[in-house]
């Protein structure tokens, strides 16, 4: 059985009539129309992904003079964005080359100037703060849009991201694997209604906890409040149907999605690569053509997915899917003082390539770019001042009207100068309708971060 049928039985056949044909459906919004279907999937590269091995490679003059490494080979293509902008892409992203007309490519994004972690970069990608926060994700499923929320935040259905989160309680583990299992056994129990003895029990003893002040009083009120939803969520997972185990991980991944979106179940997906990318050792490194070979062909896979499974009868999950692809930081051109063909690579949060595709968002377009783009160029001493060794890629001051890459050369640093993770996810913000107030700032005392308004269909 190919994929593409594998999807349309999952949507039309007899595994798919228990999530078309519901007896819940979306409510209305205010003003009588049917709720417009809006999701949200972030697929997460892991360690640390080197923007030079995707849509920011350098040429193979550059590892010639010593400058960058690269354990690929080959010339890289030159891809021109519809927005004028160009990049260079390696080699192994061509498998993404067919669906270029899907996303966008968002190239010399600042992380943070200040940190290089993984954590406190993980943390500023989902929080926008080094030490931990409100990850953006749960804000997408908040009533304050003007939609109805789903009862979970985001569903994962692989490994979890690390990072610290205050918010996170309603991103929960949803495995394919256990899907047929968990739904069964709700099948086979009715789902507790209030005014049944042991319920109404729990329920008094946990809002005697949430009365008064307090950290432990404020989270009981959230079991309280989580407790209220138990019914509908037992009645919607019930429902769910094993993906087909035949199918890869991802097939299985976003058939599982599709079921949760449509049953009002989650909001959002978070989906990590098992691929690890901190390659600092020359031994690790000389691996990265195999991994990002084989988390292209994911990547490929997760895309498909979405344009082949049909949300509804005009749609396909893609046409209802923000979809934002992303790692912690890129990497430093090479190591110090080790030969330019056995040498890793260090963390680079100066640069990064951030994916964009899906409702909402003009695709095909190259938005950004990072400086030191051959041998022959020249750092700006804005760029000297933070990485005078010249260790790192850093992004080149940017146009956010034009969306374009500036030709400056700023004498010193300013982060409003610069595209920054914030501007991408204020972007994805405005496409939810998520409050301004929820907006990220450009940095510490500054204003709130541009929304890039051009890359917005």
């Amino acid at each position: 059985m190919t994929g593409l049928s594998r999807r349309n039985l999952l949507s039309f056949g007899a595994l798919g009539a228990g999530t078309l044909m519901l007896p819940w459906a979306r409510p209305a919004l205010a003003d009588g129309t049917a709720e417009d279907p809006h999701y949200f999937l972030f697929v997460m590269l892991g360690g640390g992904a080197d923007a030079s091995y995707i849509y920011d490679a350098r040429p193979l003059s550059m590892t010639a003079a010593g400058r960058i490494q690269n354990y690929v080979g080959k010339e890289p293509a030159l891809v021109q964005g519809r927005n004028g902008t160009s990049c260079r892409a390696s080699q192994l992203v061509q498998p993404l080359a067919r669906l270029r007309d899907r996303f966008s490519v968002l190239n010399g994004v600042f992380m943070t100037p200040s940190f290089d972690g993984h954590l406190q970069n993980v943390n500023f990608l989902m929080t926008g703060q080094p030490f931990g926060g409100e990850s953006f994700v749960p804000h997408l499923n908040g009533q304050t849009s003007g939609r109805t929320p789903d009862l979970l935040d985001a569903i994962v259905p692989t490994n979890q991201i690390m990072s610290n989160l205050t918010n996170n309680t309603r991103v929960v583990s949803l495995r394919p694997q256990s899907v047929a299992s968990l739904a069964q056994q709700l099948r086979n129990v009715p789902p507790v209604q209030p005014g049944d003895e042991l319920m109404d029990f729990v329920r008094g003893r946990i809002a005697a906890n949430a009365a008064g002040p307090g950290r432990f009083a404020g989270g009981a009120g959230a079991m309280l409040s989580g407790l209220a939803m138990t019914g509908e969520m037992h009645r919607r997972l019930a429902q769910l149907q094993r993906p087909d185990p035949a199918g890869s991980v991802e097939d299985q991944s976003v058939s599982l999605m599709a079921q949760c979106f449509r049953l009002g179940i989650a909001r959002s997906a978070v989906y990590l690569l098992p691929e690890d990318f901190d390659v600092h050792s020359a031994e690790l490194a000389r691996r990265q053509p195999r991994m990002f070979a084989t988390a292209m062909d994911r990547l490929v896979a997760l895309f498909d997915g979405l344009i082949e499974t049909p949300y509804d009868s005009k749609r396909s999950l893609l046409d209802v899917t923000t979809v934002m692809v992303a790692s912690e930081f890129s990497r430093t051109l090479r190591s110090p003082d080790a030969p330019i063909d056995n040498t890793g690579t260090n963390h680079n949060p100066y640069c990064n390539t951030i994916l964009l595709g899906g409702k909402g968002v003009r695709p095909g377009m190259v938005v950004g770019a990072s400086d030191l783009a051959d041998e022959r160029a020249v750092a700006s001493p804005a760029h000297l001042s933070l990485d005078p060794k010249l260790e790192k890629a850093m992004g080149r001051p940017f146009d956010f009207q034009k969306l374009q890459p500036r030709t400056d050369s700023p004498q010193t640093f300013d982060i409003r100068d610069y595209l920054t993770v914030a501007s991408v996810v204020n972007t994805v913000y405005s496409l939810f309708d998520v409050p301004r107030d929820r907006w990220r700032p450009v940095g510490r005392d500054l204003p709130t971060a541009s929304v890039l308004q051009g890359l917005l269909a």
